[in-house]
């Protein structure tokens, strides 16, 4: 496990967000070839990592508020996770809720077999990115740091497993469709930044204040 700074996981989540291509009000990662890529991701790389941390947040906060404030009350580290302890987001890619209402491995032999049977059973999101990581990058999607998914605790951060079936220790916040070619191409253990709540500490007299309010 290795510590570190909020800073490093908005820079990852700007780099993912950005290395996609535009594709109306959303960014997907296009068809493209591993050299094509690698070349995008450098120069987005080397964009972002020019950005203060006030820059980030700009580009963060507009569409994701919320998860810019978990962010920032959030512990972080490097970690490996199995695919059995982490889950994606409730509807993730536009997958249907009964392919995310479980565990990512389990999720991922669904998916895996829609994929294998040439079925129409991806949409959205989904059936372009997951596709086109497996044929360009899904070798590199744990070699860069700025690509690895971005995980919460169970049940915190953004929340976005909230109401779904099957509780796992983590929940990913970003990153589910890279966690998700990832596993199809034989990970059963994925490097992610795991984020847990900052623990502060209130003064009895505070806390007292805090309950009165409460009541």
């Amino acid at each position: 496990m290795k510590k570190v700074s909020s800073i490093e996981v908005k820079r990852c989540f700007v780099v993912s967000d950005m290395v996609g291509a535009p594709i109306g009000r959303k960014r997907y990662l296009d068809a493209l070839t591993r050299e094509q890529f690698a070349k995008r991701l450098e120069a987005t790389k080397k964009k972002v990592l020019r950005m203060s941390e006030q820059e980030l947040d700009a580009h963060i906060s507009p569409n994701y508020r919320r998860r810019l404030r978990a962010y920032n009350t959030s512990e972080w580290s490097i970690v490996s996770m199995s695919t059995k302890q982490l889950g994606v987001w409730r509807g993730a890619g536009g997958l249907s809720r009964a392919l995310t209402d479980c565990s990512l491995a389990d999720t991922v032999k669904a998916v895996k077999a829609i994929l294998d049977s040439n079925s129409k059973g991806l949409k959205a999101r989904a059936l372009h990115a997951i596709p086109n990581m497996l044929a360009t990058n899904v070798g590199e999607l744990q070699k860069e740091k700025y690509l690895l998914p971005i995980v919460f605790q169970s049940g915190t951060g953004t929340n976005g497993r909230r109401g779904l079936r099957t509780k796992v220790k983590g929940d990913i916040d970003d990153g589910c469709m890279r966690s998700i070619a990832l596993a199809v191409a034989g990970k059963k253990e994925i490097k992610v930044y795991f984020g847990t709540p900052i623990q502060t500490t209130i003064k009895p007299k505070v806390r007292a204040v805090i309950q009165k309010h409460k009541r």
